[in-house]
């Protein structure tokens, strides 16, 4: 599936609003729980591609 092969790559950029958002949500103190429609399969790949694009310290991240 061209969209696995795709999240295989980990190169992803960050939704700047996305990012924007979540920074301050951080910063008010509030936990911010990650939902994507990826698979298990994939979450190494997608926690590396999350930190790189500057998502650090989120409480859960919840796949498919």
């Amino acid at each position: 599936m061209a969209f696995d092969k795709w999240v295989d790559k980990g190169t992803a950029e960050a939704i700047e609003s996305s990012l924007k958002l979540y920074d301050e949500l951080v910063k008010l103190g509030f936990k911010v729980f990650l939902l994507t429609g990826r698979s298990e399969r994939h979450r190494n790949v997608t926690v590396e591609n999350l930190t790189k694009s500057g998502f650090h310290d989120w409480e859960k991240l919840i796949l498919r």
